[in-house]
């Protein structure tokens, strides 16, 4: 038993910290609706995980101060070999002959002394500690809301780049349109040339208008290869994946069915992690005065000792002598040269700051709604206006290519009317996504970006 108690003096125990394991979503199909996405980025994206292990580490944290309450065990052992053992200076005649008024040098102790033992601590009663257990609380809810903002800032981001996607790609299908129109034109013009019906000029004409339309898809397909590329990357996707987007999200429904919400700044994350904060900031500031407050902690010391002049520990006959220890111990801070003081003013200052900052992040707020109310009622007057400019366009081309057909209208009036019918188509196209856009603005103004998955 002896020998077990020499050679066994510490234990350490290691325990791995497990990470929760971050699922991968499988390969998603290659036609997402923004719902889609938006679900698929929320289970992938990278600022998210991120968050999450915040959040994890967090509630490690209030573990770690929470443990600080609980007893504290170690075990020790001490071995001491004197070669030369300390002398001590004692009146003459105290342990043998001599004069009182002689100073005697003698060696006190043995040479070889090996002790083992278990010590125990407890907290029993410490302000610090209790104010710190109730802010690893709050902290833990500060990074879950953290967590939540950075949710909605990813469906945003997610959101708004879907619709710039869309909004190329229907670019896109207006160009391939008008230059299928074209194509069309060119081999009735270049049969006509041929037959010495009109002149070379017209196919000409048509011809440079459709390597315009060509050199402006080309240059689109590389805008949106670009735009699906980032759109991925904020979704957590690979980048090689494929992907091909609906274009359901820019149908006049979604505009119809939209409702203005009002403003409660309440319900913005900002201003909710503000106000954790300041609760954060007061148990700082308690926390710091409580460090006047007495402390009281119990603790205790069970050790076993053994004395030798050679080192025979081992020996089945050697004597172990027990000790044990039980106290409390009790500290009154008095002075500190007024450090305290000076802590708990510099905490009260940021306390200010964050008001100060939530008073600015209020109006903010409101500039933020009020830019994006006021945008979405102006894109929805340009949206109404571009939509009659759309239908007068398409019947101006539809006459216009009649009388093209019948020879009652020259060509330039027909590529003209193709041109404006374009641009309109482009223009109605470009004002639904800014619609949409202006849509999202409002729902992040109002923190209620997350209905746009519900």
């Amino acid at each position: 038993m002896h020998r077990i108690l020499i050679l066994v003096l510490l234990l350490l125990f290691a325990s791995p910290f497990g990470v929760k394991a971050i699922r991968v979503n499988h390969t998603p199909p290659d036609t997402l609706d923004l719902k889609a996405c938006l679900l698929l980025g929320l289970e992938n994206s990278r600022s998210i995980k991120k968050a999450l292990m915040d959040e994890e580490s967090a509630r490690y944290y209030r573990n770690e101060v929470k443990a600080s309450g609980l007893p504290q065990i170690s075990a020790y052992g001490n071995y001491n070999n004197f070669v030369d053992v300390f002398p001590q200076a004692v009146p003459g005649g105290l342990f043998g002959p001599g004069e009182a008024d002689e100073v005697q040098v003698i060696a006190l102790g043995v040479p070889q002394s090996l002790q083992a033992g278990v010590t125990v601590n407890q907290l029993i009663f410490n302000s610090s500690y209790l104010i710190g257990l109730k802010a690893a609380r709050t902290s833990e809810e500060f990074y879950k809301m953290l967590s939540s903002q950075t949710e909605e800032q990813v469906i945003y981001d997610i959101a708004m780049n879907y619709l710039r996607v869309a909004q190329m790609e229907l670019q896109r299908e207006n160009l391939n349109a008008n230059v299928v129109q074209l194509k069309g034109l060119e081999r009735i013009l270049e049969a006509q040339v041929a037959n010495d019906l009109v002149r070379k000029v017209d196919l000409n004409r048509v011809k440079v208008n459709l390597s315009t339309l060509e050199s402006e898809t080309e240059n689109l397909e590389t805008e949106i290869f670009r735009g699906l590329s980032y759109l991925k990357l904020i979704m957590g996707i690979p980048v090689d994946t494929p992907l091909e987007l609906e274009k359901s999200e820019v149908s006049p429904r979604y505009i119809l069915d939209f409702k203005v919400a009002d403003l409660d700044p309440e319900n913005r994350k900002d201003i909710q992690i503000l106000d954790i904060q300041k609760t954060l900031y007061d148990y700082e500031y308690k926390s710091i005065k409580s460090t006047n407050h007495p402390s009281l902690v119990g603790f205790a010391d069970f050790n076993r000792n053994s004395f030798s002049t050679n080192f025979d520990f081992l020996s089945e006959s050697k004597v172990w002598y027990q000790g044990s220890l039980v106290g409390l111990k009790l500290q009154i801070p008095i002075f500190d040269g007024f450090a305290v003081k000076s802590r708990a003013a510099q905490s009260k200052v940021r306390q200010q700051q964050l008001l100060i900052d939530r008073s600015q992040t209020l109006d903010a707020a409101k500039m933020e709604y009020n830019n994006a109310t006021k945008k979405y009622f102006n894109a929805l007057q340009t949206l109404r206006a571009n939509e009659e400019n759309l239908l007068l366009a398409e019947d101006v081309l539809k006459e216009t290519t009649l009388l093209y057909k019948e020879g009652l209208s020259p060509l330039t009036d027909l590529l003209e009317a193709e041109s404006t019918q374009r641009q309109a188509q482009a223009n109605y196209n470009n004002q639904l996504i800014q619609v949409r856009i202006a849509q999202l603005e409002i729902l992040k103004s109002t923190g209620q970006i997350t209905r746009i998955i519900s």
